[in-house]
């Protein structure tokens, strides 16, 4: 019996034996797969704090950017110069605010266009930025007139450079510009107030020699017209005479304002009271004369607070009024004569726009750039100092008149005001006296 149970307990000795030891080799694998997914784990938590570091890197970076974007977008549109940049095709990439208000046009209307389609040089040349990045050379302190596609024109100083990639590659140009047209209009009114200067000196003097004979031929006719009866012929050559030397009279007054320098009385007073009493003197001067085809129509649309402005209001009136009175002489045929009030939205010439209008004869094209001119008049009976009068009106209270005609159509002149202009401190006259030294310069 003994012998028999030997092999059995040897097998199942054996048996056992071998699934310990395939348990062990699995209890390892099974720690070594513990292990290895721990470290797996452990592996995955550091990428995972790795990755959150990066991207709160990469988040600041992309702040830091943002920031430095948004920094540089505010510096371009701070600056009071234009930059436009355009890319190797031409076309718009950057277009700052100075630009949009300088060349009047919007950012978002331009931007991807080729510089070429938007703006021109008056000459017809291509634009300078093209021809920067043709020749591959930057230009500086270009002085030129350009003309925008909506037909604007301004005079400009332009620096354009290449733009430069890190491997200095060209990638573009850009161009910083600044408007030279206000310059060269002080330029040009400098210019008109020196010869204003010595014509007003000269006529000054004249008006003065004639002024005292004109009273004596003036005293004397009416005494002699005392002599004649309403019956003699006599008489009626006298009246003659004193209308004649009323009407020098009136000339030797008028060269005589425009020769003067012009001293405001600056008080507050509202702008449809100075044009209600303007057009009651039209008015009336047009039943004196018997002038009935002309109808008035009156557009006063400022409120209250912009009604009230800093001026003289006996000079204003006193323009208005030689505003108006040509549009009446201008409508022969009858017509109508409509005298407005505006806010201006474009504040750099004023804050209150006086348009008068009339529908007349127009003014010739050829006539155009002449008629703000002294002694400059198409009536046989004018001295040519109205308009010249007008203007220096306007322009001592820091104003400006502009107007639009059509031949055969009528005219519009604009007058656009400042409700607080600097005339509070000096006249027109005053402050061309005072800088001397600009005007030598420009001279």
């Amino acid at each position: 019996m003994i012998m028999e149970s030997t092999p059995l307990n040897t097998f199942s000795r054996c048996q056992t034996t071998d699934l310990t030891a395939a348990f062990n080799q699995f209890n390892q694998y099974t720690l070594r797969l513990e292990e290895s997914y721990n470290q797996l784990q452990n592996r995955v938590k550091a990428i995972d704090e790795e990755m959150a570091h990066a991207n709160a890197c990469l988040s600041d970076k992309v702040q830091a950017l943002d920031s430095l974007t948004k920094y540089l977008h505010s510096l371009l549109g701070s600056i009071h110069s234009g930059v436009i940049a355009i890319n190797l095709k031409g076309e718009i990439s950057t277009f700052n605010r100075a630009s949009e208000k300088i060349l009047r046009l919007n950012a978002s209307d331009v931007l991807g266009k080729r510089v070429d389609a938007i703006i021109k040089s008056s000459n017809g040349s291509a634009p300078l930025m093209l021809l920067t990045l043709k020749r591959g050379r930057n230009c500086i302190d270009v002085k030129r007139q350009i003309e925008t596609d909506k037909g604007l024109s301004k005079w400009v100083e332009s620096s354009v450079s290449l733009i430069k990639d890190a491997h200095d590659n060209t990638i573009g140009a850009v161009e910083v510009f600044r408007d030279l047209s206000e310059i060269r209009e002080l330029e040009t009114r400098l210019r008109k107030a020196d010869k204003l200067a010595a014509i007003g000196a000269m006529s000054a003097c004249i008006a003065h020699e004639i002024r005292n004979p004109l009273n004596g031929i003036e005293g004397f006719s009416a005494l002699l017209a005392r002599d004649f009866s309403d019956s003699d012929p006599r008489k009626k050559l006298v009246k003659n005479i004193i209308q004649g030397t009323k009407n020098l009279n009136k000339t030797v007054t008028e060269l005589l304002v425009f020769a003067r320098p012009l001293k405001l009385s600056i008080s507050d007073c509202r702008i449809s009271e100075i044009l209600n009493k303007t057009l009651f003197f039209v008015a009336e001067d047009m039943k004196q004369k018997g002038i009935s085809g002309i109808h008035i129509i009156k557009e006063f649309t400022l409120d209250a607070a912009s009604d009230m402005i800093r001026c003289d209001a006996e000079k204003l009136q006193q323009a208005f009024l030689n505003l108006c009175m040509n549009a009446v002489q201008s409508m022969t045929q009858g017509g109508v004569l409509t005298v407005f009030t505006a806010k201006t939205e474009d504040h750099a010439y004023g804050d209150v726009l006086v348009g008068i209008k009339d529908t007349g004869t127009g003014i010739k094209k050829e006539l155009v750039g002449k008629i703000f001119d002294p002694f400059f008049t198409t009536k046989h009976e004018g001295t040519g100092l109205g308009l010249a009068i007008v203007n220096k009106i306007v322009e001592a209270h820091n104003g400006k008149i502009f107007f639009e005609s059509l031949e055969g159509s009528g005219t519009t002149f604009y007058t656009h005001l400042l409700k607080n202009p600097l005339c509070d401190l000096y006249t027109f006259d005053d402050m061309f006296s005072k800088t001397g030294e600009l005007s030598a310069q420009f001279a």
